[in-house]
């Protein structure tokens, strides 16, 4: 199943480029975007406002940490999504991600 995984990839349309992904590269970038999404709400629940210049709430281990615990069950989502054909338009030759958000550091 591995390398069936491995040729797969997602093809991420930015505003002035393209960006291939393989699963892997492509759920990483998901667990990330999911843990900026957690710590937002936390923080708006806590009402503490994050755009001032102060950047002592980032956490990078934090972030690495909740990426490598999630990575392997995004994986499994986007492959569970991918077969109910629900999130992701699928191509023959690619898997083509028309998501709202779009990885912002490609």
């Amino acid at each position: 199943m591995a390398s069936k995984i491995s040729k797969k990839y997602f093809l991420i349309k930015s505003k002035n480029k393209e960006h291939k992904l393989n699963l892997t590269e492509y759920a990483r970038w998901l667990s990330l975007i999911e843990a900026m999404e957690l710590v937002n709400s936390k923080a708006s629940q806590m009402k503490l406002d994050l755009s001032d210049k102060q950047n002592d709430w980032i956490k990078p281990l934090a972030f690495q940490k909740y990426v490598e615990e999630r990575v392997e069950s995004m994986q499994d989502e986007i492959l569970m999504m991918e077969n109910d054909n629900t999130g992701i338009n699928v191509n023959e030759e690619s898997k083509t991600c028309t998501t709202l958000q779009e990885p912002a550091l490609l």
